[in-house]
């Protein structure tokens, strides 16, 4: 990709996931709060559908590499992949789970118990990981933008603000699922 292409896909591709992203993070966490438990009416689990899609898409971009499949942040002037060792492909790490009971139907009667984002350390079940991911992908983010920032590329450099404006933005819009019309309750806001 050439300087445009790559500002253009951050700008509209990696801002659309980490737009949807913290949204479905935060309405999954709006929706954890109320426990509205109305027959019908499951908008915390599309929610946390739409989170780990989302989350799964950036946690390759940030730590895997370019392939036929999906660009890895190595196309922004060859930047090294960001680790993360709570999405790792170790027994205890989110990236099996996720991709294997979100990609796949697996039988889920015995749920693996994942490493909670912070500490102190605890684990919780996948379908308890909307924040927690979220909250991982805003640390990539922010070591992406660092990363892009020490690039010696002016192009590749300049996108660091880009990227910083994007996180922001992206932060800011989840208040809009927090204080809309229908939250009445109150809710205990994330901290990104």
């Amino acid at each position: 990709m050439n300087n445009a292409e790559l500002k253009l896909y951050l700008e509209q591709h990696l801002a659309n996931e980490l737009h949807w992203l913290l949204r479905a993070a935060t309405e999954w966490h709006v929706q954890e709060e109320l426990q509205l438990q109305i027959d019908g009416y499951h908008v915390q689990v599309y929610a946390m559908d739409s989170a780990f899609l989302h989350a799964r898409t950036l946690f390759e971009f940030f730590t895997k590499s370019t392939c036929n499949n999906y660009y890895g942040c190595n196309i922004y002037g060859g930047i090294s992949l960001i680790t993360s060792t709570l999405y790792s492909n170790r027994s205890d790490g989110w990236q099996n789970c996720l991709h294997a009971y979100m990609m796949h139907a697996q039988d889920r009667s015995s749920p693996s118990q994942l490493i909670s984002f912070g500490s102190p350390l605890i684990t919780k079940d996948l379908n308890k990981m909307p924040i927690d991911f979220a909250k991982e992908i805003v640390r990539l983010w922010r070591e992406f933008v660092k990363l892009l920032s020490y690039n010696s590329n002016p192009d590749i450099q300049a996108l660091s603000k880009t990227a910083e404006d994007i996180l922001n933005e992206a932060i800011g819009s989840t208040q809009n699922v927090i204080k809309s019309e229908y939250v009445k309750k109150r809710i205990i806001p994330v901290v990104w």
